[in-house]
């Protein structure tokens, strides 16, 4: 899939250079800008190290573009080092880091993918590469978040939203068996995707979105492909997904309902809360695990309804459904954004909105 964020030549350096120096309220102590004041196009930290890594895109004249591909430090946020540059037709997209210390970045040449590894991230190089099995016709869409375990769960997705669903040590580039969960297996397009490490399973999660629709919560074991399927809780699309692998304890959001839900994955069942400020605008987006604390994180674009005044919000739960902490932070986009931890220094790592440009310039970190 090729991806194209770009953003004018014109944005200035000099902006970008003064915004990271800015001290941030509300929790909030280090904002992370790309070298060449792009858009960022992927990101993460190593959630047991020092260092983060991002790609960002900037428009060119004559329809080209500067890709990149950056190292930065997680305590001040400055670029480490230009890992990758191109002027062209190229794109780097940061994919994650995994297992132990290893970044994963897809870099989109002449209309073919090639997954870069950097092992570890703080080589601050290419050091090797990831080449899953795709089928014919078949793209990647997307990988579980690494709980710091070797393996991980992706799948692949053809035209006729047909999935196939394998694990993978994306350190060593090893691969499972894939399975195929038909589009008629599952109610939604692209669900999202969480991987225990404890029962070897794949979770997906999904909906077709309509106000009245509830999810559904399907999970695979990557070694047998026996898969089980339930109704889940809450109304809409499903915006978020994160695991507890000793507990089982699965944490979804949705949409409509502004809900959080808490599922028993051995026993299928499960119950919700409201997200606090809850509505549709103020619903529940991405989620991730602590897994040093038990607690998962969870972002909201707005907790107060107006888009002109969103004042997002980052709320710890515990799992049992209390907010621990709310934490308040710089403006956020609409959609989903990853929340990068580190839990050995409760610290996060999360998008930022620049205006007035309006667009994804920075990464903004926060402390819970």
């Amino acid at each position: 899939m090729m991806i194209d964020f770009r953003i004018s030549p014109l944005v200035s350096l000099a902006f970008a250079a003064a915004l990271a120096s800015v001290a941030l309220t509300g929790g909030a102590n280090v904002v992370v800008t790309p070298a060449f004041g792009g858009q960022i196009l992927g990101y993460d930290i190593d959630p047991n190290g020092t260092e983060g890594v991002l790609s960002e895109s900037v428009a060119l004249p004559g329809g080209l573009n500067l890709a990149a591909t950056e190292t930065f430090d997680q305590s001040t946020g400055k670029i480490i080092k230009v890992v990758a540059k191109t002027r062209g037709l190229d794109d780097f997209v940061t994919q994650g880091v995994f297992g132990h210390h290893v970044g994963l970045v897809l870099h989109q040449h002449a209309g073919q993918n090639r997954y870069h590894t950097m092992d570890p991230l703080d080589a601050n190089t290419f050091t090797g590469l990831w080449a899953p099995p795709l089928k014919p016709n078949y793209q990647l869409w997307t990988i579980s978040r690494s709980q710091g375990t070797p393996n991980a769960a992706a799948y692949e997705v053809d035209n006729n939203l047909d999935i196939y669903v394998f694990g993978s040590n994306i350190e060593v580039n090893t691969f499972g068996s894939q399975f195929h969960f038909k589009r008629d297996d599952f109610i939604g397009n692209f669900p999202l995707l969480a991987y225990d490490s404890k029962t070897n399973q794949a979770i997906l999660s999904g909906s077709i979105g309509c106000r009245t629709c509830k999810p559904v919560v399907a999970t695979i074991d990557l070694m047998t492909g026996k898969m089980r399927k339930f109704t889940g809780l809450g109304l809409g699309g499903v915006d978020g997904i994160a695991i507890d692998p000793a507990t089982d304890t699965l944490v979804t959001t949705t949409l409509i309902d502004g809900g959080v839900e808490f599922y028993d994955l051995a026993k299928q069942t499960g119950f919700e809360v409201e997200i606090p400020n809850g509505s549709e605008l103020d619903a529940g987006l991405d989620v991730e695990f602590d897994s040093v604390h038990d607690v998962f994180l969870v972002e909201q674009y707005s907790s107060t309804g107006n888009p002109n005044n969103p004042q997002p919000r980052i709320y710890v739960y515990d799992e049992k459904g209390n907010v621990m902490e709310t934490i308040p932070v710089l403006r956020l986009p609409v959609s989903p954004s990853l929340i990068a931890l580190n839990p050995q220094k409760r610290i996060g790592f999360i998008s930022e909105i620049v205006e007035p440009q309006h667009m994804f310039l920075a990464i903004q970190s926060f402390k819970y």
